[in-house]
């Protein structure tokens, strides 16, 4: 497997990002509100295989104390095989922090275990589902 890691995402269009998340059923993602995303995070980590994506990953960090993982997605035809390992490697390589989270489907718990994850009760979010989406150019008029 001739998988390439890049940790840049200057050429990365939101058409590639949006059908790696799709394959991989990571929904939510849509237009360029994706690439958006990445391109406004400190640390990525994007996998190529034969010019085409099959890995991506990003995350946020404060440099000192915390980092927050997020977006970690690898194609259905690249899952089982270290991809995923290399891209949590490579972004926990470049997070020297004393804690790093993430959120994590119970069904994928136990990968994100392999890498000294475990759970922390104590976290909390706030969800605005109005965000979550670029509104379409006609939703800009009022």
């Amino acid at each position: 497997m001739d998988i390439q890691l890049r940790d840049r995402c200057d050429q990365l269009s939101n058409a590639e990002l949006e059908a790696l998340f799709a394959a991989a059923g990571l929904g939510g993602r849509k237009g360029d509100k994706i690439r958006r995303a990445f391109l406004n995070s400190q640390l990525v980590c994007l996998a190529y295989a034969g010019g085409h994506l099959v890995g991506a990953s990003r995350a946020l960090t404060d440099g000192e104390y915390h980092g927050f993982i997020y977006d970690v997605a690898v194609h259905p035809d690249y899952q089982g095989r270290g991809l995923g390992q290399r891209l949590m490697q490579s972004l926990l390589a470049r997070l020297p922090v004393y804690r790093v989270m993430l959120i994590a489907d119970q069904d994928v718990q136990g990968f994100y275990r392999t890498l000294g994850f475990d759970k922390y009760c104590d976290a909390m979010a706030r969800f605005d589902m109005d965000r979550l989406y670029d509104l379409a150019p006609t939703e800009y008029q009022a």
